[in-house]
């Protein structure tokens, strides 16, 4: 029950802030009105799911009172992904104080023993998988290229071949934790196809570079990378059965 309701809130949240109005493009004049949407609809949810109006009420004027403290809060803040993450994840934790705070105490209570069950070293193993595959591995895969990345970024025929800052690294990041991912789902036929998706995209600039030094980088990082995110998921699989 707990987590349906979660659910249910969030549902009408992310509706609010990503499709109603726009985050990213929302005036100061419409930060009050998504919050009188959101509380309305909020009500509306918690009624609906046997939650007493007087408990609806005063969850709903706790999610608008507190999306009001928010908006204001990160009024002044940069706009960014992080800002962006912390920001929705007030939120989130606002919603699981609110059902907390009006579902029945056997409710609560089935929470809590929900919550004692989770397997929480199969959750930490693999999120140390995660982390694994991201900064330390992309350190690892710089100190190994780092005899040929000077050659290679001397070597380039044009400034039209200069790359997006940091773009690398966070393709590495996405690539590396694809590949986490199927491994420690088992299905190591998605390493394949994270592997022909990017030879995929990187066949036009080798074609147009036609350096045989570019192409040997090129798949040494790839190789590399891929070897990485495969160990660093076979890492955290193995490491979650103890």
């Amino acid at each position: 029950m707990v987590l349906t309701i979660l659910l249910v809130l969030a549902v009408v949240h992310v509706c609010v802030e990503f499709y109603f109005f726009p985050v990213v493009t929302r005036r100061a004049r419409h930060v009050f009105l998504s919050v009188i949407i959101e509380s309305v609809l909020s009500l509306i949810a918690l009624y609906l799911l046997a939650i007493p109006l007087i408990w609806s009420l005063v969850g709903a004027l706790c999610i608008g009172l507190s999306n009001v403290a928010i908006a204001v809060w990160f009024r002044s803040s940069p706009d960014g992904l992080r800002y962006l993450f912390v920001k929705q994840l007030l939120h989130l934790l606002v919603l699981l104080v609110v059902v907390l705070f009006v579902v029945g105490s056997e409710e609560r209570v089935a929470a809590k023993l929900a919550f004692e069950q989770t397997d929480w070293w199969t959750l930490f193993c693999w999120a140390f998988a995660y982390l694994l595959a991201m900064k330390p591995t992309s350190t690892a895969i710089a100190m190994l290229l780092q005899n040929w990345t000077d050659e290679v970024v001397n070597s380039a025929p044009s400034e039209s071949n200069k790359p997006l800052k940091d773009a690398g690294a966070y393709i590495g990041y996405f690539e590396r934790m694809l590949i986490v991912t199927f491994v420690l789902w088992g299905q190591l036929p998605g390493v394949a196809l994270v592997l022909a998706a990017k030879s995929v995209f990187r066949f036009g600039d080798l074609k147009d570079h036609g350096s045989r030094m570019f192409t040997e980088y090129v798949m040494l990082g790839t190789f590399s990378s891929a070897l990485f995110g495969i160990g660093c998921g076979l890492l955290g699989g193995y490491l979650s059965k103890f």
